[in-house]
């Protein structure tokens, strides 16, 4: 007895019943939403440099310091996880 995909997933069937409009319509708006999600990331990353380049040594060395010590916490508790 053979099968076919469309008789695993109903999914890949091009039957009558099938509507690919569908398909087309779900996968075009999955890019609309990774097209904004990255317009949004690249404005949102725009903003936080301009904001960086603005500010004074001192406060800069002091940006750095805790994000330096915050990503060496998430590497030790991850490591930790891992049992590295």
């Amino acid at each position: 007895m053979e099968s076919s995909l469309s008789d695993i997933n109903p999914r890949y069937s091009d039957g009558p019943g099938r509507d690919n409009r569908s398909d087309f319509q779900s996968s075009e708006g999955s890019f609309r939403a990774t097209l904004m999600a990255g317009i949004i990331g690249a404005v949102v990353a725009s903003a936080g440099y301009l904001i960086y380049t603005r500010l004074e040594d001192e406060q800069r060395e002091a940006l750095r310091e805790s994000v330096g010590k915050f990503v060496q916490d998430k590497m030790s508790d991850v490591r930790s996880q891992l049992k590295f």
